[in-house]
Parts: structure tokens; sequence; C-alpha cells
């Protein structure tokens, strides 16, 4: 009876009073091996972590972000969703060229953003006005292999749905997260490795430990 016990959690909507107890989950879970985080080094950099941490708070309660809860009443999961138009994404590259800092933080947004422009759902799919977008996943290492990402990303179809949304996109850093995508049917639409995105002296700015080699953008058609 343990044993299937063991494969039981709920997934519930996260809230405003979420917000430290998720930080919190993702810096235990996710910061410290996100690839892009590892690959320049900015787990020392207090400053770059606030950014991606108030980064991190804007979709605690937007409605669409659920957490993954054992029976003892444990964070064991996590998913942060944004609903993305296709008229935001178009005035969003027509602003491509804002300011920005040259934080850590800032480097690895002008790294996602060159993924975001070049992967191109809407020109890819013209048909989508919209897309559930999954910002961050996170599941507690000693759950994985347990169902508990399946249970989030199934949740995220979910509200996807009843958003009339009919794709859900996410851009995987992590080795590990784009073979989850693959499992759950999701299709690659686009690749960029690491090695070839170099600074302005023909270095490679993400120096991620293996297997981590690039980042994929993946979609499932709803």
């Amino acid at each position: 009876m343990s044993e299937v016990n063991k494969f039981i959690h709920n997934i519930v909507p996260t809230t405003a009073e979420d917000k430290q107890v998720v930080i919190e989950f993702l810096r235990k879970f996710f910061f410290r091996d996100e690839p892009l985080i590892l690959g320049i080094n900015m787990l020392e950099d207090n400053d770059s972590l606030a950014k991606l941490e108030n980064y991190c708070f804007n979709f605690v309660d937007n409605g669409l972000a659920f957490k993954a809860v054992s029976p003892n009443g444990d964070l064991i999961g996590v998913v942060l969703n944004n609903l993305t138009y296709r008229v935001d994404r178009e005035k969003n590259n027509e602003n491509e060229d804002d300011a920005k800092d040259n934080t850590k933080f800032n480097i690895i947004t002008a790294f996602l953003d060159k993924v975001e422009r070049e992967a191109d759902v809407f020109q890819k799919f013209p048909n989508v006005d919209r897309v559930m977008d999954i910002k961050i996943i996170s599941v507690d290492e000693s759950f994985r292999g347990q169902g508990v990402c399946k249970a989030l990303i199934d949740k995220t179809i979910e509200i996807a749905l009843e958003n009339e949304c009919p794709m859900v996109y996410v851009e995987c850093s992590s080795y590990f997260s784009a073979k989850a995508a693959e499992r759950l049917g999701f299709e690659c639409i686009y690749t960029l490795y690491f090695r070839d995105y170099l600074d302005e002296n023909g270095e490679v700015i993400f120096k991620t430990p293996p297997p981590h080699d690039s980042s994929k953008v993946y979609v499932l058609h709803l």
C-alpha cells in the first residue's frame, strides 16, 4: 500500500500566499540545476538572483500556475505558466532593442529572447493566436520519476483548454527537461546549441555542464 501512496499528489493553483514558499522551493530545486544559471555562475550573483526571483513572482498568482502537494502537505512540484498572445509577441519583437543592464540575469533573458524570436512559433503556426507558455517547471528531486511532472503538465493542458488555447509551448535548456517533453509528446521546433552562442570575442557564453548542450523549443498541439 505504501508504494501506491507514494505516487499520490494533489495539483492545486498557487496563490499570492504561496509566493515565498514557491521561491524557496525554486532556490532549492530549480536555480541550482538550471544549465543557463550554472553556465554563467549566476548562483554567485545576488543581484541577478533577486531579479530572477522577481521575475518568478509575476507568475505565481496569475491564475495559471500550479503546485504539486504530497499527501502530508509538502510542496513537491511547481509549474509557472503564462498566456502569450500573437499580438503581444509581435509588440515585443518591435521593442527588442530596449536598453538592458549587463547583469547575468539579463545575459540569460537576452539568450531566451533570441530563442523565442528565432523559434517564431506564431510564424510557424499561422492559425495559432495564443500559446500557453511554460515558464518554469520544477520537481523535488526525491519525487522525480513519480509522475509529478506529467501531472503538472496535464494541469497546464487543462488550463490552456479552458483559455481556448490551441498549443502549449516550452523552452528547455536542460537535457532532462527536453527528454521529458519528448516523452509527453511535445514536438521540437527549434534548437540553439550553446557552443554556437558567442560573445563579441568569439567565446562561448554559457559553459554548461554535460549533458546540457542546447536550448530546444517544444510545442504540443491541443
